[in-house]
């Protein structure tokens, strides 16, 4: 738990100084797409075998930034649902503890891509 509370708060503050930004609607996000984004800007990053990117981002008007998380459905490890579930609630715990607080919080399981995406939003100068 430690090492990832230490590798989310480097990403989220590092990103501001980033050039990588997300201007459209949290709610209808294009996955796929984010991902290759931040991959050609080696904005990619791995914790606990989860791939992690971040943007900045305006959230209700103030700076902020966007972090999607994208957790495998299926993975040699893994036997069912549940293990999956518990996976994607040690990444919000995880988060939670990180951050205190999320100005934005949701989860989605796009089974065509066999990934469930959590994406947070914190606005910057709430730490």
């Amino acid at each position: 738990m430690e090492a990832f509370m230490k590798k989310i708060k480097e990403i989220f503050e590092s990103t501001p100084d980033s050039n990588l930004k997300f201007e459209g609607d949290i709610k209808n996000l294009d996955y796929y797409n984010l991902f290759c984004k931040a991959a050609t800007k080696e904005q990619m990053f791995r914790i606990k075998g989860n791939n992690v990117c971040a943007f900045n981002y305006q959230f209700e008007e103030l700076d902020a930034v966007l972090i999607v998380f994208s957790i495998p459905i299926n993975t040699p490890e893994e036997t069912g649902a549940k293990n999956v579930a518990e996976r994607v609630m040690e990444v919000i715990e995880n988060l939670e503890r990180s951050f205190i607080t999320l100005d934005y919080a949701n989860s989605e399981e796009v089974k065509e891509d066999k990934f469930i995406y959590i994406t947070i939003v914190k606005k910057l100068g709430e730490r």
